[in-house]
């Protein structure tokens, strides 16, 4: 490849993640609790579900979640009683349902006592049936996940787990006030092995505080001796103006734009001459893994968990802050802890934002997504499935690419649009062109180096 550090940041911009499109800045907040049941009642068989646990032991100065720090233990129970209440009077087309991904995110679903989750599953189940072949998977913090909580999670059917490990540099690590022992994570992830979990990912990010090229490259080799089947690497997002605890971070001993550029090639090139194939811009999987044969066999989808196989669920989002997107819908609940669960408690709208998309977004958002996900948009496959003429459609678009077509970042001819391997490192840019909100709207956004 012939992507050099100077390179990226000639091109680094701020720019949208694309985990949905319409991106989250276009919500709006008159979509009614209507709105959203209409969508759940035409929700498609089998579907995926999300919970949003938000609880942490403590507050990460670089997290961009919504998370809430609890040291009690009363809330929990608390949150699980609004859980079962919204769980009990979802609005599906029958009283059980097929699913085929259940998945906990946070904040830290492993902050939840082994009993806790025994109970937060068995809700999930009455309403939830799984079929053969589902992925049950977990979020966890190594260092407050125990090995009850892994064994109580194999009980449950959970065969997957995803830890956030960032670092296992210490400067780093008490910079952003994130506790954690290489240990703990080797730990859990053989426990969860003995289990027989596939799939295991680790969350690692570049550009902290403090983090040079040595550090993350020494964070890269105690990772490897891990062997996770599954990686995603992200760039620290600086927002404090979305998240406002990221304002105590020593701005000065952030990584400069160079060293950020570096690192990602650094990231890429240890990873892919150990075995592991670049999955988009973010992730990295084993090349045996499913979610690398996904995206051979172009058939990869990005959404709000990341990149999956699965690109024909609709999702159904359950907790504070959580999203669902079914069919046309987009929906987010409400993101402040003691306005949502208060909303549950009283049976009134949880919905805080959210879009119905035109005919133009769903166009888009295939566009998007093909690109993003499988690096190439062969026109006839999209015309027979969307009608009309992709080229005639989006005429002005095939010229806003014209600048990357001329940086031997794209290839377009008469069949289709194709991403270069060079190209990949930019895909957020080439989707830009097909955004038609992008500068238009308010929204702002972290720069894609």
């Amino acid at each position: 490849m012939t992507v050099t550090p100077e390179r990226l940041l000639r091109w680094n911009r701020p720019g949208p993640r694309y985990t949905s499109y319409p991106t989250a800045p276009q919500w709006t907040t008159e979509l009614s609790d209507s709105a959203v049941n209409t969508a759940l009642q035409g929700l498609r068989d089998p579907c995926s579900v999300y919970v949003h646990i938000p609880f942490c032991r403590e507050q990460c100065s670089f997290c961009g979640c919504n998370m809430v720090v609890a040291g009690r233990r009363e809330p929990g129970t608390r949150y699980l009683d609004a859980l079962e209440r919204q769980i009990d009077a979802l609005a599906l087309p029958a009283e059980v349902v097929n699913v085929a991904r259940i998945h906990l995110g946070g904040g830290t679903p492993t902050w939840l006592s082994p009993k806790e989750l025994e109970r937060l599953y068995g809700m999930l189940y009455r309403r939830f049936r799984r079929v053969p072949g589902a992925e049950i998977s977990v979020e966890a913090d190594p260092e407050v996940t125990t090995d009850e909580h892994v064994d109580m999670l194999a009980s449950l059917g959970v065969n997957r787990l995803s830890m956030g490990v960032q670092s296992f540099d210490p400067v780093v690590l008490a910079a952003v006030n994130r506790p954690q022992a290489q240990t703990r994570v080797s730990d859990v992830l053989a426990r969860a092995r003995t289990h027989g979990m596939y799939s295991l990912n680790l969350d690692l990010m570049y550009g902290l505080p403090h983090q040079d090229e040595a550090s993350l490259a020494d964070t890269l080799m105690r990772t490897l001796e891990m062997r996770p089947d599954r990686l995603a690497v992200f760039g620290y997002a600086h927002v404090p103006w979305m998240k406002t605890h990221m304002k105590k971070l020593e701005i000065d001993a952030l990584p400069s734009p160079e060293v950020r550029a570096r690192s990602m090639l650094l990231v890429h090139d240890t990873l892919v001459a150990q075995g592991y194939q670049a999955v988009g811009f973010d992730h990295f999987a084993l090349v045996d893994d499913e979610l690398a044969v996904a995206q051979r066999e172009k058939r990869l989808h990005r959404n709000f968990m990341g990149y999956t196989t699965r690109p024909d669920l609709d999702l159904v989002g359950l907790g504070m802050s959580a999203i669902s997107e079914v069919g046309r819908t987009f929906s987010q609940q409400k993101s402040k802890l003691s306005h949502w669960w208060e909303a549950v408690e009283r049976g009134e709208p949880v919905v805080e934002k959210g879009l119905v998309m035109t005919d133009d977004d769903l166009l888009r958002r295939d566009v998007i997504n093909r690109l993003m996900c499988n690096y190439e948009l062969p026109y006839a496959a999209f015309d027979r499935s969307h009608g009309g003429s992709f080229r005639e459609r989006f005429a002005a678009e095939l010229v806003a690419l014209e600048p990357l077509v001329d940086e031997g970042f794209v290839t377009v001819d008469d069949e289709r649009i194709a991403i270069t391997d060079d190209g990949r490192w930019f895909s957020r840019h080439v989707a830009m062109a097909f955004d038609a909100y992008l500068g238009k709207t308010g929204g702002r956004f972290s720069p894609t180096v």
